[in-house]
């Protein structure tokens, strides 16, 4: 039996099916013109803000260095890399805005990344999650990939369900799990076809 897992955020899970069907509309109005990771991002942003929590904020491309303690974030990784959304709790927009810690608010930070992407960028931004994990072990680490009428196989298995178990992130004491994968398809039989959008998370300790 596997180790129990923290129930994803409720915001998530809405978000993702949420972002599922959205991909299967625009895809239907524009199918020769592929979504760009920055409108996927916008939308995703769309759909968690609807669902948050009365306590819950959240922010738009902060820089990793101020979701980490001080110097902590690594040189190599870029001093102005940014995270695509974070959810912060007990602090306000306005807080935020004049430049309040975010450290001892933070909930979840998450990455939006395309399915079809390079295997080095999805990486990339699974080795960020977890240095960013590692600072804050209670802060969840999450990582949407969206496909667009594919199946993203490194994550999602043939018959359209989530590739269960741990896989390692190269180069870190870390390693991710494929928590959901939620799909728009136009037919039951079309697994292949659909639409896909997975969340990914980030957990301490290294997988053999």
């Amino acid at each position: 039996m596997g180790e129990p897992l923290d129930r994803l955020p409720a915001w998530s899970e809405k978000a993702l099916q949420g972002l599922a069907f959205w991909i299967g509309h625009r895809h239907a109005l524009y199918p020769n013109y592929p979504l760009g990771e920055s409108a996927l991002v916008a939308e995703a942003c769309n759909l968690i803000f609807a669902n948050l929590g009365a306590d819950e904020v959240l922010l738009c491309e902060r820089q990793y260095t101020q979701l980490m303690p001080e110097g902590s974030w690594p040189r190599e990784q870029g001093l102005k890399s940014r995270a695509d959304l974070t959810v912060t709790t007990g602090l306000t927009h306005a807080q935020a805005a004049a430049g309040e810690s975010l450290l001892g608010h933070l909930s979840a930070v998450i990455e939006v990344k395309r399915a079809s992407a390079p295997r080095a960028q999805i990486d990339q931004d699974l080795k960020r999650l977890a240095i960013l994990k590692n600072a804050n072990p209670t802060v969840r680490a999450l990582l949407f990939v969206v496909a667009e009428a594919h199946r993203p196989k490194r994550f999602v298995a043939p018959e359209g369900k989530a590739i269960l178990g741990k896989s390692a992130i190269p180069g870190q004491n870390a390693h991710y799990r494929v928590r959901r994968a939620c799909k728009a398809a136009a037919a039951f039989s079309g697994k292949e076809s659909a639409h896909y959008a997975c969340i990914i998370e980030v957990f301490l300790g290294a997988h053999p």
